[in-house]
């Protein structure tokens, strides 16, 4: 049985191939400068011992990558309001290490503070129980509290929008970042402010 079933990306095209009962996820991109970052840093993070996806091969422009499953941070986040939980603290302490680890391996290798950039959450699956980052072609040298005013953003932006739930879970998880980066609060909310405006006018210009 052979298989192809296309994945919602918005920078690539990103498939899932399923033959002989082994599933892979195919990564294709658009510009090569993306795809030798991303493999530069997937094989980076790999080396130095962060949960993510195998490298099995490459393709011309494209990344063969082992597949992690469909269970990704924004269906736990989306499943979490569904049962009005409360009790959510230890995965986001889980995606603070993640985050430190990602920020501690990449800042030594290219000697400056680097960020992530694109945190939305679907870029990190939860597989077998750990949190993996997936998509990091848009890497790039940062700082700490822009990831984590950008993920406070997203936090408050997934349909439906900035429901008591979601500012409730937000206080929360902004008060966790600050600790965990050890970063002020007022910064992440300073860089969520600046992402909630971005995030409002590309909002505007796809509806157009």
């Amino acid at each position: 049985m052979y298989q192809k079933i296309s994945l919602t990306s918005k920078r690539n095209k990103v498939v899932r191939t399923i033959e002989n009962g082994n599933s892979f996820i195919y990564k294709t991109f658009y510009n090569d400068k993306d795809l030798k970052k991303e493999l530069e840093i997937l094989i980076l993070l790999k080396q130095n011992g962060l949960t993510v996806p195998d490298v099995t091969d490459i393709n011309d422009n494209s990344l063969i990558l082992q597949d992690l499953g469909d269970n990704t941070l924004l269906d736990w986040y989306e499943n979490e309001e569904k049962i009005n939980s409360t009790d959510y603290d230890g995965i986001l302490y889980e995606l603070c290490r993640w985050l430190k680890k990602y920020y501690e391996i990449t800042s030594a290798v290219y000697n400056h503070q680097y960020i992530i950039w694109d945190v939305n959450f679907r870029n990190f699956i939860i597989y077998k129980s750990e949190i993996y980052g997936i998509d990091f072609e848009q890497s790039r040298q940062g700082r700490i509290e822009e990831d984590a005013g950008r993920l406070a953003a997203y936090a408050l932006t997934y349909d439906p929008q900035m429901t008591d739930w979601k500012k409730f879970f937000n206080g929360r998880f902004v008060n966790i970042l600050a600790n965990e980066f050890n970063v002020g609060a007022e910064l992440i909310l300073s860089e969520m402010e600046k992402e909630l405006k971005s995030i409002k006018e590309r909002r505007k210009k796809e509806a157009k």
